[in-house]
């Protein structure tokens, strides 16, 4: 589970990173300028990934095989939903986060007592989790292309996890 948290983090930590990109480029032309919030969630996503990096090298595991396509896949979504904009730059937020948030829960039940380490590393991130799906529900917009994007990620998002969990 873990080593799927780990490359899940890469991938956000690389949707951020383009989207500052699509940010950038907005930001030329006097629309809304998203760069400093998304650096910020940036971060957080890096001490994610940092914490569970941690906890894979302390085991003596090796990262998840997905870990560099999770990577692309992020800096991709990132930069197409950057250059489209700041409700899609939300939508999409919301939609990762939405997927994450039931993952997370679900690792959380099922680590239980079981591996507390685990559990302490996976607790540890969800209110940064909740709190960028919150802001991502609140900036996004109810057009039919934001539904479409939403249900894009979402499908995509679990699609990766699934993978991941095999």
């Amino acid at each position: 589970m873990i080593k799927v948290d780990h490359a899940g983090e890469n991938g956000a930590v690389n949707i951020y990173r383009a989207q500052r990109v699509g940010a950038a480029f907005h930001a030329l032309f006097g629309r809304e300028n998203l760069r400093s919030h998304l650096a910020h969630f940036q971060e957080h996503e890096e001490e994610h990934r940092a914490i569970f990096a941690q906890y894979l090298k302390e085991a003596g595991v090796r990262r998840c095989v997905s870990y560099h396509l999770c990577g692309l896949g992020g800096w991709t979504l990132g930069l197409i939903t950057g250059l489209m904009g700041s409700r899609d730059i939300h939508a999409t937020t919301y939609a990762v986060e939405s997927v994450v948030l039931e993952h997370l829960r679900h690792q959380l039940d099922h680590l239980g007592t079981a591996d507390a380490k685990a559990r302490k590393c996976v607790a540890a991130i969800y209110e940064d989790e909740l709190s960028h799906h919150d802001s991502g529900q609140a900036g996004m917009g109810d057009s039919r292309l934001e539904k479409l994007l939403v249900a894009i990620v979402k499908a995509c998002t679990s699609g990766v996890i699934a993978f991941g969990m095999r």
